[in-house]
């Protein structure tokens, strides 16, 4: 998903990213981190599925000064597309990706003593400082350097003058857990680290731990930076204000009538408990659309939510239309976002595939390939 593409005929399922919402959350994002407090949005994994190119090319007509990646791969994907910010490399370096790095102006989260004199190297060979972002495992226990390491780290960052420490950083574990102690625990521990490296000479430009459940939940983490991610695209869990940017739609095949004890799909898990209207509906698992939520969601066909019945198939699934009068092939279904006063959230389809949105839209988005995406909301 990495282009603008028209949908100038009937297709059978596409994507739809509201640019508008984006913008939406953005500014009550940017409200809510108030005066002095960076804001640099997180667009790893295509962002979230939504497509980086785009979606970073806005969050750049915005204002944001700083974009956030997993990994080297995804920062070229964003230079090539014509994002010329300085762009964070959350998962670090590996490899002979450091000159290019360097080059192209992307700033490593550093997590290792080697990382930092490898830093230090390539920057001296080119007479340049390089940028680094230093982590800390706080309470993660995923990457970032222990407290116990600090005095190491401090030894190994005066030793390497061509490295710039732009940013410190952490990560919580259960910043979505309102009563949680831990993530208190993780920020008494970080204010230590903070306070260690500026008595030792260290002051990092930008000091950031927030995530976008930390940054709703917690004010007192935002620092003077902060990382949302799947805030920007809009779950409602976490304020109910932010907007969903992405849609998946798809469209009726077939219409028909069943006699009541007719089976419908694989595995024969539903049987017509009385005649029934079925329509079969051009999506599937194939397409990122859940197999587990055969017998379980709902989708959206002329306003109305109408249950999925049997399995989910590869590229078909079918539904009940029986209380929704005159559906006809062709007709549009939404299995994620809002039709008429309808609304099917990731959080919704989470919850009863027994994930978490975030994969939701990650899934929806990883098959480009297969289906049209639709940006709407582009301003002129």
């Amino acid at each position: 998903m990495t282009g603008r593409e028209k949908v100038e005929a009937i297709v059978h399922n596409w994507i739809e990213i509201d640019l508008s919402a984006l913008r939406h959350n953005f500014a009550e994002i940017k409200r809510r981190a108030g005066a002095g407090v960076e804001i640099i949005p997180v667009v790893k994994n295509n962002a979230y599925g939504h497509g980086a190119p785009i979606i970073a090319g806005e969050l750049v007509r915005l204002g944001v000064r700083t974009l956030a990646v997993s990994k080297m791969d995804e920062a070229l994907t964003l230079r090539r597309g014509g994002i010329n910010l300085p762009l964070l490399v959350l998962s670090g370096l590996e490899g002979n990706e450091y000159g290019d790095a360097l080059e192209h102006n992307f700033m490593p989260v550093v997590f290792s003593p080697d990382q930092i004199e490898v830093c230090n190297m390539v920057g001296r060979d080119r007479d340049r400082r390089f940028p680094v972002h230093v982590k800390f495992d706080t309470g993660m226990g995923r990457l970032g350097f222990m407290i116990s390491e600090i005095d190491k780290i401090i030894e190994v960052l005066r030793k390497s003058p061509y490295v710039q420490v732009d940013g410190v950083m952490t990560h919580f574990a259960d910043a979505d857990n309102r009563s949680s102690t831990h993530i208190l625990e993780q920020l008494t521990c970080f204010e230590r680290i903070i306070k260690i490296l500026k008595s030792e000479g260290i002051f990092p430009g930008r000091i950031h731990a927030s995530n976008s459940a930390a940054f709703f939940l917690f004010p007192q983490s935002h620092f003077n930076a902060v990382r949302p991610g799947l805030a920007l695209y809009g779950p409602a869990h976490f304020a109910p204000d932010l907007k969903p940017v992405m849609s998946f739609k798809s469209r009726i095949l077939q219409v028909k009538d069943i006699p009541a004890g007719h089976s419908v799909g694989y595995g024969r898990t539903f049987i017509a408990p009385r005649a029934m209207r079925i329509a079969v509906v051009s999506a599937g698992y194939g397409d990122g659309y859940f197999r587990c939520l055969s017998n379980k969601a709902e989708v959206i066909i002329r306003g109305v939510r109408c249950p999925i019945v049997g399995r989910v198939s590869m590229n078909l699934l079918t539904v009940d239309v029986s209380h929704v009068p005159d559906v006809v092939p062709d007709d549009e279904v939404v299995l994620l976002g809002s039709q008429g006063h309808e609304c099917i959230g990731a959080d919704e389809l989470a919850e009863k595939a027994g994930t978490i949105s975030y994969e939701i839209y990650c899934r929806l988005g990883a098959n480009p390939l297969k289906r049209i995406v639709k940006f709407t909301g582009e301003e002129e």
